[in-house]
This record gives structure tokens, C-alpha cells and sequence, in this order.
């Protein structure tokens, strides 16, 4: 479980950090931080699928802690957990901050961990349920630690062609899938994204 979500969370209050820790650890991978600088600094080196911030951390706030964070990293989730509701409403920051979701701090950490648990399930279901039949040639190209040239090769076709395949600009015809198929001993439904079960 722990090569699947990786969650870094960024919260003034160690409690809170412990707790979600002790909640999702044994599942997740996580990393807490109560240093607004530390943790951009790991999420430069390290890829992270869900950021669970507090609004006031230290001498940065939510609002730009996620402007530098979106300089460099457009697709992470962010969540924005904070206690002061009536200052920061949810729809105000969802509306304003680059962020993705939004949790009003209580006193009931057993909402919090539920809410938590409901948007791992959520980022989970898309990244396993959904893909792009670029994505899976590019990843099949990699298993199987295969270059663009390579592949070209054994389609006859030029590598500018084996990028369009993958970046997703166009399609292989039928033909290339079954080679492709072949090649990576696969089902052409999965290359084409038509299996909802991918292999892990």
C-alpha cells in the first residue's frame, strides 16, 4: 500500500500531524511538516499526491504557501484544513487559492480522518479507474525499459510518431495497437484503456 498516495501535511499543531500519521501511516506514505519552508523544499525533491495545509503555519500563510507551490507543481491535491472558518470560508478559498478541496478544523478529529480518508478514496479511484491510451504506452515503454527509437523500429515508423502515440497528440491505428499489444504481452483493451483493472 505505502508505493501507492503519498500525503505530506503542513500544520503549525504537531498534534495534528500525529494524528493523521497515526491514522494513515500503516496505508499511506507521510510526511508532516510544521515548517512552511522545509516542506516546499521536499516537495521540490520528492513527488507527493495529496498536500493537507493548514491556513496560518508560520510567517507564511495557506494563500502563499500554494503560490509557490504552484510555480513548480500544477497537479498536486491540495487541501486546505483550517480552524478559522468564519475568516477563511471554503467557498472563498476555493474561489481564490489554486486549491482543490477545503476542511473546517474541529474538535472532532474523527470527521477530519473520515473527510481525509474520502479524498485519498477519490484520487485513488481516478488514478486506477482513468487513464489515457498515451499514458499506458508510455508506461508499458518503460517497464519493459525500451527507448522511443526502439519502438519505432519495431513499428516502422518514425520516433516523432512514438511521442505523438504518447504526449497523446494522435492515435495508433489498429494495426500498431495489436503490434504494441504483442510487444508488451497485454490485451489491446488495455492499451486502449477499455480494462478498468490496471496492473499495479
Amino acid at each position: 500500500m505505502k508505493d501507492g498516495i503519498k500525503i505530506i501535511v503542513i500544520d503549525d499543531d504537531e498534534g495534528i500531524i500525529e494524528v493523521i500519521k497515526d491514522s494513515f501511516e500503516d496505508k499511506y506514505y507521510i510526511e508532516g511538516f510544521t515548517s512552511s519552508k522545509e516542506a516546499i523544499k521536499q516537495l521540490q525533491k520528492k513527488k507527493f499526491d495529496i498536500l493537507l495545509l493548514d491556513y496560518y503555519v508560520d510567517e507564511m500563510n495557506g494563500k502563499d504557501i500554494v503560490s509557490e507551490i504552484r510555480k513548480t507543481n500544477k497537479d498536486l491535491y491540495i487541501v486546505l484544513i483550517t480552524g478559522y472558518g468564519e475568516e477563511i470560508t471554503g467557498i472563498e478559498s476555493l474561489e481564490k487559492l489554486n486549491i482543490q478541496n477545503y476542511f473546517e478544523k474541529s474538535g472532532d478529529f474523527k470527521k477530519l480522518i473520515v473527510f481525509i480518508e474520502g479524498v485519498i478514496k477519490s484520487i485513488d479511484f481516478f488514478n486506477t479507474k482513468f487513464c489515457t491510451t498515451a499514458e499506458r504506452l508510455k508506461k508499458l515503454r518503460k517497464i519493459n525499459k525500451l527507448t522511443q527509437d526502439d519502438i519505432a523500429k519495431y513499428l516502422g515508423i518514425h520516433r516523432t510518431t512514438v511521442t505523438q502515440y504518447e504526449s497523446g497528440e494522435i492515435l495508433p491505428p489498429v494495426q500498431n495497437v495489436v503490434k504494441l499489444a504483442k510487444l508488451y504481452n497485454v490485451t489491446t483493451d488495455y492499451i486502449l484503456c477499455y480494462e478498468l483493472e490496471i496492473e499495479k
